[in-house]
């Protein structure tokens, strides 16, 4: 930032935008992890668990510093969510678990519906060259694809994962251990058909109250500008820098899109000519006022872990060695619990 925008120049731009930009900039992009968090405490309730909004909130902001050195910005913290979660309200794992991926299909979803009205836009409203408007074009597809053919699998109860971990029982690996996980995993694939399909409305409200995450990014450089520049951004240079952005968090690269993402912003603002005259300054400003978002949004989430004990767990799921057990999973049932389980008969493995 400091080479290709200068310094001084950067932090210019960064005083320009002050204090009151700032902490719009900041509280908007809070909404990035609050919003799903909203959204999956809709599902949990929907599916009997009584499980409150400030648990979901807590949750999630614990998993934001895990997602942020994950390889991908939007997994990794999956299995701190489970575990606080069903610890704080004495609910069986495997049902949050299930309420979680469909949550993280619903992000996902989320991010791609916008990512496709933003890339019609982009294309229609900017002359591209040929060659980034067929690369765009054919990323799109790709994603789209992708999604849909994981959407498809569970919404037609197709069992994807059962059926995986009856071929690699096929090929012989550890099947004493795939045997029990054989049966929770049908179960909770049921769980997420039945919120895909029998709780569609509390599925539709809770996918419109995650697509506020996706808005809150595609909003961020009209308000940089907006503060910085007294300027508002045209609709398709928003759109345009929310494409690339999102491409370059969903693919698995370094730690929070770390020199990858700032290389995004200044071709993006020095192709477009953003900023008056001021493309590379401009792009480093608004680089620094991300960063210092992440980094509150960040230390939010470590405070959290401290004070509500969860450094172990944290620190072994952020080095990838925390995995769920099949026990954790299954979601064992204690003594005191008394909730009504579905008991679904376990499928056979081809042998």
């Amino acid at each position: 930032i400091g080479k290709l925008g200068g310094l001084k120049a950067s932090l210019k731009v960064v005083g320009e935008v002050g204090w009151i930009g700032l902490a719009l900039f900041i509280l908007n992009s809070a909404l990035v992890p609050a919003a799903p968090a909203v959204g999956w405490a809709m599902l949990m309730r929907a599916e009997g668990l009584n499980v409150s909004v400030w648990t979901a909130l807590k949750a999630s902001f614990m998993g934001f510093p895990i997602n942020f050195i994950a390889p991908s910005m939007y997994l990794g913290a999956q299995p701190l969510k489970v575990i606080y979660v069903a610890n704080a309200h004495d609910v069986p794992k495997r049902r949050v678990l299930a309420t979680i991926i469909v949550s993280n299909v619903q992000e996902i979803g989320a991010l791609l519906l916008v990512m496709i009205v933003a890339a019609a836009v982009a294309l229609f409203r900017i002359n591209f060259p040929p060659q980034q408007r067929w690369i765009l074009i054919i990323g799109m597809g790709i994603l789209v694809l992708c999604f849909g053919v994981g959407l498809y699998a569970f919404l037609g109860n197709f069992k994807p994962t059962v059926k995986f971990i009856n071929l690699l029982a096929w090929f012989g690996v550890a099947k004493r251990k795939l045997a029990r996980l054989r049966t929770h995993a049908h179960e909770v694939e049921i769980i997420i058909q039945r919120s895909f399909t029998k709780g569609w409305k509390t599925f539709l409200a809770s996918q419109a109250v995650t697509l506020i995450s996706a808005v809150s990014i595609l909003i961020r450089p009209w308000i940089f500008f907006l503060f910085a520049k007294n300027q508002w951004l045209e609709v398709q240079y928003l759109c345009a820098i929310y494409v690339v952005t999102n491409f370059i968090n969903m693919v698995p690269h370094t730690p929070g899109g770390l020199g990858i993402l700032e290389g995004g912003f200044f071709g993006l603002f020095a192709l477009f000519n953003l900023g008056e005259g001021q493309a590379e300054q401009m792009a480093a400003g608004f680089s620094i006022v991300t960063r210092v978002a992440d980094l509150v949004l960040i230390l939010v989430g470590v405070v959290l872990i401290f004070a509500l004990n969860m450094r172990a767990f944290a620190k072994s799921v952020a080095k990838g060695e925390q995995k769920l057990r099949v026990g954790d999973a299954a979601g064992v049932n204690t003594p005191t619990e008394t909730r009504k389980i579905v008991r679904v008969e376990e499928p056979k493995v081809k042998r």
